[in-house]
């Protein structure tokens, strides 16, 4: 283990590198989209036609962000964004059929990346690592 990894601060970050590079890879190989993308992707599976707020709300993700994102989407061909009818200033956000079709296999994606992370790990460990991830996330 290399020396720096008595901090783990710096063994998160790292962490998340690799799994990172790692989503990036497979996303690209199998689908052609990024990992940000499928966080979109994944969130509007949930419920797409919602507003480009409220998605940032569900996402994570900050307007400035989520407009250069959903910019590049559209043009992808991956979502197209309508009126809203409530606000004439904003829009609402939905899926392709292209997105839609895509949707098997950005699951099986989040599952490959999922199954290799944590191949190594007991489901225990998995259920206290899933909690100390909520956990950091709440407290920062």
């Amino acid at each position: 283990m290399l020396p720096i990894f008595d901090s783990i601060c710096i063994l998160l970050a790292k962490a998340e590198q690799k799994h990172n590079q790692f989503a990036k890879e497979i996303l690209n190989q199998k689908i052609g989209i990024t990992p940000v993308q499928m966080m979109v992707l994944y969130t509007l599976y949930k419920g797409d036609g919602i507003s480009l707020s409220e998605l940032g709300k569900r996402c994570y993700l900050d307007s400035s962000t989520l407009t250069g994102l959903i910019d590049r989407m559209e043009s992808s061909k991956l979502v197209y964004r309508a009126d809203s009818p409530e606000d004439r200033r904003a829009y609402h956000v939905f899926l392709t059929e292209k997105a839609i079709a895509l949707k098997d296999s950005v699951m099986e994606v989040l599952n490959i990346v999922r199954t290799e992370m944590l191949k190594e790990c007991t489901a225990e460990e998995i259920i206290v690592f899933e909690k100390v991830l909520r956990k950091i996330y709440q407290t920062l």
